[in-house]
Parts: C-alpha cells; structure tokens; sequence
C-alpha cells in the first residue's frame, strides 16, 4: 500500500495494475483495499484451491475493468463460468483459503529446514508473508536440479518425470520446472 501511496501521490494518472497469483488470501486485505486501480490473477493458482482447471479474474475499478474485458479474447468473458467446470470453480473458491493456509506453512517449514541446512531463503521464517512464494538460494545448478527433481519424484502426478532445464520464451536463461501437480500450472500441491 504504501508504494502505490508514494506513486499516487507524485502520479495521479498512472493506472497501478497488480499480478496478484500467489498473493490471494495470504494478507487479510488484497491489492484493490490499498489503492490498487486493476488485479488480475490465475484460478490454477490460490483462487483455485487445487480444483479450477483453468481461468482467471480481473477485479478492481470498472473503467479499468471494462476495459480489461475488451481486451481480454477468452472463452466465457462476461458469460461466467465455462467449461462445464463450474462446480470445480466453485470448490475450489471454497476450498482456496484452507489451501494457501497450507501453503504458507509448508513453505515455512521449508524455509526453516533450508536455513538449519545452511541455505538462504526468502523470506526467512518468521517474516511477514505477502503471497505463497519461498525462494532458496541453491548456489550452483547442481543443486537446483537436484533439488527440482526431488521435489518432482515425491509428487502426486508425474514422480516418473526427470526435470531438465530448457529455454522458455519469455526467460533469458533457461529454466527447470518441477510441476508434479493435479492441475498442470497450478503451484498448491
């Protein structure tokens, strides 16, 4: 709240727009109750709870959302839920603030096991959280790897999958996902 304060302030015409996914339901107030003009997010992310097999929102001031809208080519746009899905949308609306709730502890407990490791990670536990997010300082690439493939062969779906590193449109190095998820793209489970 405070930096979209400090651009509002020196910037009043600036549109502050928010990427919200992995930030839903972590605080008790969300980007649009401090200033935030648009917030979009992903339902395979928190909003989904592990349940919505696709979609997204965008909410905020209605200039901005209509505009948002005309600019935005999906299946169902102004029409609700599509898909034959919305029973799956709607539990895991339901299901989402549970879930991130796990979320967070499990990520607190790798941060703690990580730092009793000798790894950094950020944040710390103990720090306030603002979305789902852990990320570890693994020092080399062998370590990375080795650890998404860890995490890859303990997971639900896919354990049979090795995770290789690869370009990816949009990142300047490569990139290695482990993504052992119910819902592919989805960062709960």
């Amino acid at each position: 709240g405070k930096v979209i304060a400090w651009i509002k302030e020196r910037r009043p015409d600036v549109v502050v727009f928010v990427d919200n996914c992995y930030g839903e339901f972590v605080e008790g107030i969300e980007p649009t109750h401090v200033g935030a003009d648009l917030v979009a997010g992903s339902l395979i992310k928190n909003p989904g709870g592990t349940f919505a097999p696709s979609g997204g929102y965008v909410i905020g001031k209605a200039v901005y959302v209509k505009a948002a809208r005309h600019r935005l080519s999906a299946p169902g746009v102004d029409g609700g839920a599509t898909l034959g899905q919305t029973r799956l949308l709607y539990q895991g609306l339901f299901n989402a603030p549970m879930v991130v709730g796990e979320a967070i502890k499990g990520a607190n407990l790798l941060a703690d096991v990580m730092n009793q490791l000798g790894y950094e990670t950020n944040p710390r536990i103990g720090t306030p959280k603002t979305d789902i997010i852990c990320a570890l300082k693994l020092l080399n690439r062998e370590n990375l790897l080795a650890f998404c493939r860890a995490v890859q062969r303990n997971s639900p779906v896919g354990s049979y999958i090795v995770p290789e590193p690869g370009t990816t449109v949009g990142y300047g190095d490569e990139v290695v996902f482990a993504d052992g998820t119910f819902i592919d793209g989805s960062t709960l489970e």
